[in-house]
């Protein structure tokens, strides 16, 4: 007996060892992708994760059961409410509606100084189809300035479009917006102040963001929200999808 309780005690211990090592590689981790990368959502959310490792681990939830309870609920509700608003998403991944609209409205997705981000070209490349075929249906490209942007986005956006053949008359920026709420309130101040009271729009955004986008659009008393879907990188669509599960949690907020 003596011996299995000393063989008990080594593997606690060992274990716990262990888990102590694994709370620093994470902690390192999270302080060099910080350094890195910045305050971006994947690295935020990495921290999130660390951090919850670390305290959930200590937990001994033999001696507290309640809070063991607490806690497997608040990870199922998580995992329900995931589920269901990323089948939401998906809905709209592939839209790509034919639909005539009163305006298309571009939405920004950042520039690094002047250059487009890869994002905001996809979404930008994606619109020229309709954009071509519909000459006199005018274009609001929807995007302020924020950190690391030299210029406006929609001025960014604007340029990008005109080098593509698509007349500059057809272009109307929309230069204030920092959040696709704004994007979405700001450009229809412009459409009511050409005297259009009830428009119909179509929204070009990326797969991931076109839920929440026509969500918004609707909350803002758009008549119609149509939309064409422009494709996102794979490798960046776990980190896009999650964000999305996170920022439609607080849009429905």
């Amino acid at each position: 007996m003596g011996t299995r309780r000393s063989v008990y005690g080594f593997d606690k211990k060992f274990l716990h060892k262990n888990g102590l090592i694994i709370d620093l590689v994470l902690s390192a981790c999270f302080v060099a992708f910080l350094a890195f990368w910045g305050q971006r959502f994947a690295v935020m959310f990495f921290g999130m994760i660390t951090v919850a490792f670390i305290l959930l681990r200590r937990i001994d939830y033999q001696k507290h059961v309640i809070l063991k309870r607490i806690i497997l609920t608040g990870f199922g509700v998580v995992a329900v409410s995931f589920v269901i608003i990323e089948a939401l998403v998906f809905t709209q991944l592939g839209a790509n509606d034919p639909e005539e609209a009163d305006y298309v409205i571009i939405l920004g997705s950042g520039i690094r100084g002047t250059e487009l981000s890869l994002t905001l070209k996809q979404r930008l490349d994606a619109s020229l189809n309709y954009i071509r075929s519909h000459p006199q249906t005018p274009v609001i490209v929807s995007g302020g300035q924020g950190p690391g942007e030299s210029i406006p986005e929609a001025l960014a956006m604007k340029n990008y479009l005109i080098e593509q053949g698509i007349n500059p008359a057809q272009v109307i920026m929309e230069d204030r917006s920092t959040s696709t709420q704004e994007n979405l309130a700001f450009s229809k101040k412009i459409i009511l102040e050409s005297g259009l009271e009830h428009p119909e729009i179509m929204i070009v955004t990326s797969d991931y963001h076109m839920f929440r986008s026509k969500y918004i659009a609707a909350k803002n008393g758009y008549a119609a929200e149509y939309g064409i879907s422009a494709p996102s990188p794979g490798y960046l669509k776990p980190v896009n999808m999650i964000r999305e599960y996170f920022a439609t949690i607080k849009t429905f907020i």
